[in-house]
């Protein structure tokens, strides 16, 4: 059942969809979208991680051999490559969202 979902048209077309955003939209954020709108764009970009997690999790247990294999770890990298582009996530990573040295100067 796994594969033939993971292997379905609508499903191929969605993630596709999902992969064309996850490429260009976030470009297109700094370049054309004021700073106001970037959790909308933050949210969107989580949601389309996590799909690619539900994808790499399905097809390690459901297509064989896949786990482990080239496109397992292609697949891997990719998906963990978007965490920079998840604001909250890389600016609690790097530090960069808060100040912790400054001082309350009032």
């Amino acid at each position: 059942m796994g594969m033939r979902t993971l292997e379905s048209y609508p499903s191929v077309i969605f993630m596709s969809v999902v992969t064309l955003y996850t490429l260009f939209f976030d470009d297109l954020r700094v370049l054309l979208i004021d700073r106001k709108y970037d959790n909308i764009f933050y949210a969107v970009t989580t949601v389309c991680f996590f799909l690619f997690m539900i994808e790499i999790l399905v097809g390690s247990v459901c297509r064989y051999p896949y786990f482990l294999t080239f496109f397992f770890w292609l697949d891997l990298v990719s998906t963990i490559s978007m965490l920079p582009d998840i604001g909250w996530f890389w600016d609690l990573l790097t530090g960069e969202g808060t100040n912790i040295n400054a001082t309350n100067a009032t």
